[in-house]
């Protein structure tokens, strides 16, 4: 494309999508002559709305799309060929500013006269920073000016997890809280590819894991998805649509070596465009949501508990281990409007009782957790947060303890303290696995309450390996002896009561 001009991008353009130049003209909001001046080259568009330009012929060209005249264009432009529309539009509207660039100069119109979101301005809108002290202090500031300015923020991120040092992977669950922060004031969309593949020599499978499902399941109501995708070992690529690129690079140890950032139009939206063209047809989505309701209704929730290798990690206190009249008490409670979901919850709680409390199960139930409801009442019923009363507590906890003295099938297991210690002041996570379905929960806000079902399969073997892991070797805050359990959950029940007693709450 070095050869051609603006007027001859623009002629062929129109030859390929079979249109008029006053077809273009009307478009745009142009005189014919004008067009016509464009494509001989005796005039070029304004430099001062030469984006605005470029866009709406993309749109007038994508608009006139068939199956044909796209054909045309990918054959001549040798662009994948599987290429969706808003590709192709991005495309073809990159492309007409960077020939334009080039006929300016062969103009000799200084590129210097160009407005700076056409063309690189080196001193301008670049910057690098050899070993930065914290990698992502530009972008978290970056995205905080734009926030402050724009409606809207698109924003596409592009790392592999398992080759980040310790404190990045950390700085990673901080980002996903600042997005939400600014999500206040703007619009946010935001996209993360997520590389998971190492060269087995990774020992941080457990953090990995863990950020993971923290990335999921945090601040809900935040638009934001993440995939999976084979990505490089050293390369950490945040970029902000039409604002600002940032790459890092990496030493083999995780350390950042080098981080450079750009605010050049063409630079940020050629690296754009190829992350969502990655992202498009080589990411594969970790997880995608369901409401509760929707894990009734469709029976996603009984096929887990009717499947094999049943196995979980309670974040929060929810609906298992509750008798049966207990259950659909608090069923009727939160659902009691909706007869379906409540044919489907007594089918849930026949199976629970009859079958999965009676077969091998295995639970990690978080003991801050358990003390937290023996206390307040809260739990998640079905994600669905309710409050219980004493006695309702009472009856689900001598109801635990039933299962655990009797059943030498279920096995329940306390966390006495944090997987890792830099997620202590974080929402404990939750995961449930069996032979064929595994998913987590995001943790419920502002009516933000899904379920995710993941959908990949590297993630899926990694949360099947955290939870073997942590349940065969975590025997520094695990505690395994059955006895233990008993009497730890026996003084939680008495505390509660005690305290309950002295503040006058009713436990009858």
């Amino acid at each position: 494309m070095k050869n051609i001009t603006f007027g001859n991008l623009l002629e062929k353009l129109l030859y390929l999508s079979n249109q008029k130049k006053s077809s273009l003209a009307k478009f745009i909001g142009y005189d014919v002559s004008y067009i016509n001046k464009w494509i001989l080259s005796t005039h070029l568009p304004s430099s001062k709305r030469i984006n605005e330009i470029c866009k709406n012929i993309s749109d007038f060209i994508i608009d006139s799309l068939d199956e044909s005249i796209s054909n045309n264009i990918i054959e001549y432009f040798e662009i994948p060929t599987d290429s969706s529309k808003e590709y192709i539009g991005e495309y073809i509207e990159t492309i007409l500013k960077d020939v334009y660039i080039n006929t300016s100069s062969k103009n000799n119109k200084s590129p210097q006269n160009l407005p700076k979101t056409t063309h690189s301005e080196e001193y301008y809108n670049s910057m690098s920073i050899v070993k930065p002290n914290i990698v992502y202090n530009t972008f978290f500031n970056e995205l905080n000016n734009i926030s402050d300015k724009e409606d809207c923020i698109e924003i596409l991120i592009s790392l592999n997890l398992v080759y980040l040092n310790h404190k990045d992977k950390i700085a990673l669950y901080d980002l996903k809280e600042f997005l939400y922060v600014i999500s206040k004031k703007t619009n946010v969309k935001a996209s993360f590819l997520i590389g998971l593949r190492g060269d087995g020599k990774d020992n941080n499978d457990i953090i990995n894991t863990l950020l993971g499902i923290n990335l999921i399941s945090t601040y809900p109501s935040l638009n934001f998805k993440i995939y999976n995708c084979n990505l490089s070992s050293n390369t950490v690529i945040f970029a902000i649509k039409d604002k600002f690129l940032s790459t890092n690079i990496f030493f083999e140890e995780g350390e950042c070596l080098f981080t450079t950032s750009s605010k050049d139009r063409y630079l940020v939206e050629e690296f754009y465009s190829n992350i969502k063209y990655t992202l498009k047809n080589k990411g594969k989505l970790l997880c995608y949501g369901k409401d509760p309701s929707s894990m009734i209704e469709d029976q996603t929730y009984i096929q887990y508990i009717m499947n094999n290798d049943l196995r979980c990690i309670l974040g929060s206190i929810n609906e298992f281990f509750m008798p049966s009249d207990l259950f659909m008490e608090i069923a009727e409670r939160l659902f009691g409007h909706n007869n379906k979901i409540i044919n489907e919850l007594k089918k849930i709680s026949v199976f629970l009782e009859n079958v999965t409390y009676k077969s091998k199960l295995r639970v990690l139930l978080f003991e801050s957790e358990l003390r937290k409801y023996m206390s307040s009442g809260k739990l998640h019923f079905f994600n669905t947060p309710v409050t219980l009363t004493f006695k309702e507590r009472e009856r689900h906890i001598e109801y635990i303890e039933k299962i655990l003295t009797k059943s030498d099938d279920v096995e329940i297991r306390l966390v006495d303290g944090d997987f890792i210690d830099d997620f202590k002041y974080k929402q404990n996570p939750s995961l449930y696995l069996s032979k064929n379905l595994k998913f987590t929960k995001a943790h419920p806000e502002s009516g933000k309450n899904d379920y995710f079902i993941i959908s990949d399969t590297e993630f899926k073997n990694m949360c099947t390996n955290l939870f073997d892991k942590i349940w065969n070797t975590g025997t520094d805050i695990i505690i395994s002896d059955k006895e233990e359990i008993l009497d730890r959950i026996s003084k939680s029940i008495s505390y509660t009561r005690l305290i309950s007693e002295s503040f006058g709450e009713n436990i009858d």
